[in-house]
């Protein structure tokens, strides 16, 4: 605005001049915020909203000096953010969805008098970011470079509308009023300028019951009336201006616009600037408006003092909120893993991650119950393999048949009448014991070891592969993970095999040769003597008894009352059955408890404890197999890119506050 300023038009710029370096800060660091990732940082801006057709556009175009579309229909389907940048060395338009004005294809160089040009960038980007029809949220930027007059940056938002040639009236309606809201209600910062016709009521006007309901105490809502050049006689736009019957705690301001054919016939901004003056001064209506509220001289004098007062109140703030944004970031970012960069650095990386896994491991064998925490159950390996060894010893103790039964009994009777002619009828041959023990004992003795095997080998898998996820998890790709995993299962079932055999050899010695010195056997076989020597002379009058003492022995009182049954006939056969039963139950309770004990030693000894020492001696050679296998998880390279980004963004916001 030149010589046709009247003296607001001075008091702006003299307040808008004194705001630059504040308002240039702000520019600044409004475009280096909206790059930054993550809870916005709310800095104080100005947003123009209202009804289609209001006349938004030209209260922007008046205010910036640029020819934004306008005409019936959604010349405006997105936002458009308008930095002006007063004091600069050269004049320059840049229209472009990018708020860097880096992406060369979404951005576009226009002469500032080239009016068709700014409009036609201006329509190509908005059915670039949305269907012919349809409102978006992505914006436009608009940075308007000039030698001469004030900084600010305004947004104008899609006007609020039911009318679409394209769409569903009430989906765009929608569409509309949730943008205006969300622009409204974005910050407590925001500066909201709400549009409304001089020839429409204020209280149906949507955008105003917005700002009225996001901005309960109306401390950023200002009312910008429009189209006042085309008053109908006797209208009462100076008592609705009033806020009789919708207040405004910023009141309302009357703006006069270049109309269409003005603009087409070169009206400049200087003759506005008259244009508007003369109306104010002889319309019978507009003459008795206050002086306050006429002219985008009064608006601009409003908006700076307004604007003024929440750079004052907000940068000091800002500083707080940018600097402990900077440390938790930079804390975040220091968290994060090395960057893979070289073959020294993944190298580095595995020795390093393969050392903790290695003596997270070894502290499992231990029995260290606390290496992720008691509640995680792979990682309580001792426990897990004693779960194994434990059910191994109760179904080796609980699946063979009882020899003390009478299909025993009736087997062994069987086999002695079949020795009768070589044997005498009293003696039990040693093949029949073994083949009878054999029988009963080595399917189970082999099936219940290969179980032992098989759990002890998924626990000792289990546990590694938990260290491993727990290592490993946010520093590397899946596919270095399940490589890791896959070498381990090898090693480990190498292991296991080679201890199965042994396992194996030692069950087919249990079924092939009887041995033991453990004085259980005899003990068991002398109480069972010394009680039939003990109860003879009862047994002989038939008095029987109760054969306190043998329960320990697992001697059960069926079996010796038909032992008693088998003396009083005098059969010296079904004795010797008797006592064979005897034997092999006391032999198959040595053997159960041997095995069990001798198969869980071996596993603890060679699955879990030599799988721990065969790790310590491969982890060096599999980070060097490995280390070709290393990638930056994407997720890791992202946030680091994001972190950085975020960091470098905000250090430069943070210098510049400083500079005020």
């Amino acid at each position: 605005v030149a010589s046709g300023e009247n003296t607001h038009t001075h008091t702006a710029r003299s307040m808008l001049t004194r705001r630059l370096p504040q308002l240039d800060a702000m520019e600044q660091v409004k475009s280096l915020l909206k790059g930054v990732t993550g809870e916005a940082i709310s800095v104080p801006s100005i947003v123009v909203v209202g009804a289609q057709s209001s006349g938004k556009s030209s209260v922007l175009e008046h205010a910036t000096g640029l020819a934004f579309p306008r005409g019936e229909g959604m010349c405006t389907r997105v936002p458009t953010i308008v930095s002006v940048e007063g004091g600069a060395d050269a004049e320059s338009l840049t229209v472009s969805t990018d708020p860097e004005y880096q992406v060369q294809e979404s951005t576009f160089a226009v002469a500032p008098d080239d009016s068709a040009g700014f409009g036609k960038a201006i329509e190509t980007l908005t059915n670039t970011l949305t269907k012919t029809g349809e409102i978006g949220n992505t914006p436009i930027y608009v940075k308007y470079k000039r030698p001469t007059g004030l900084t600010f940056t305004l947004t104008d938002v899609p006007g609020i509308t039911c009318n679409s040639k394209y769409a569903d009236g009430a989906v765009v309606e929608r569409q509309t009023i949730n943008l205006t809201e969300e622009m409204i209600g974005r910050s407590a910062d925001t500066l909201v300028l709400v549009v409304l016709p001089a020839t429409e009521d204020f209280e149906n006007s949507k955008a105003i019951q917005l700002a009225k309901r996001l901005d309960c105490e109306g401390d950023r809502t200002i009312g910008v009336v429009t189209k006042i050049d085309n008053l109908p006689p006797g209208s009462e736009i100076v008592k609705h201006m009033s806020g009789a019957s919708l207040p405004l705690r910023h009141g309302y301001f009357a703006v006069r616009n270049r109309s269409q054919k003005e603009i087409n016939e070169g009206m400049g901004l200087d003759d506005l600037a008259h244009k508007e003056a003369e109306l104010f001064a002889t319309d019978e209506v507009l003459k008795h408006l206050p002086e306050e509220q006429r002219g985008m001289a009064r608006l601009l004098d409003k908006v700076a003092s307004e604007q003024g007062k929440r750079l004052d109140e907000r940068i000091p703030p800002m500083r707080s909120e940018i600097q402990c944004r900077i440390r938790k970031d930079s804390e975040a970012l220091a968290g994060l893993p090395l960057p893979m960069a070289d073959d020294a650095a993944r190298l580095q990386f595995l020795n390093r991650k393969l050392s903790h896994i290695q003596a997270d491991f070894r502290r499992c064998v231990e029995s260290d119950t606390d290496v992720l925490g008691v509640a995680c159950k792979e990682t309580n390996l001792a426990a897990r393999v004693h779960e194994a060894m434990a059910t191994l010893e109760e179904n080796t103790r609980e699946r063979p048949p009882s020899f003390l039964k009478d299909p025993v009994k009736n087997q062994l009777r069987h086999a002695n009448k079949e020795g009768l002619g070589y044997n005498l009828s009293n003696f039990m041959q040693g093949s029949v014991f073994r083949s009878v023990f054999r029988e009963a004992t080595g399917p189970v003795l082999k099936e219940e070891a290969a179980v032992a095997v098989t759990a002890t080998r998924e626990a000792v898998a289990a546990c590694f592969c938990a260290l491993v996820d727990h290592h490993l998890g946010n520093g590397v790709t899946p596919a270095i993970r399940s490589a890791l995993k896959h070498l381990f299962c090898e090693m480990l079932d190498g292991v296991t095999s080679k201890t199965a055999q042994v396992v194996e050899c030692l069950q087919r010695a249990e079924a092939s040769v009887t041995h033991t010195t453990n004085h259980y056997y005899m003990q068991t076989i002398q109480k069972f003597q010394e009680t039939v020597n003990q109860e003879a002379h009862n047994w002989r009058k038939d008095q029987r008894t109760r054969n306190h003492g043998s329960e320990e022995f697992g001697l059960e009182e069926e079996f010796m009352h038909n032992t008693a049954l088998s003396f009083l006939n005098n059969s010296n056969d079904a004795l010797a059955v008797r006592t064979m039963q005897i034997s092999l139950h006391a032999y198959g309770k040595v053997v159960q408890k041997r095995f069990s004990d001798s198969v869980a030693v071996l596993l603890l000894g060679q699955v879990v404890q030599g799988t721990a020492d065969t790790l310590t001696d491969e982890v060096m050679n599999w980070a060097t197999a490995l280390q070709c296998k290393v990638r930056e998880d994407p997720d890791v390279a992202r946030k680091r890119q994001m972190l950085t980004n975020n960091v470098q963004r905000l250090e430069k916001a943070l210098a510049v506050l400083k500079g005020l």
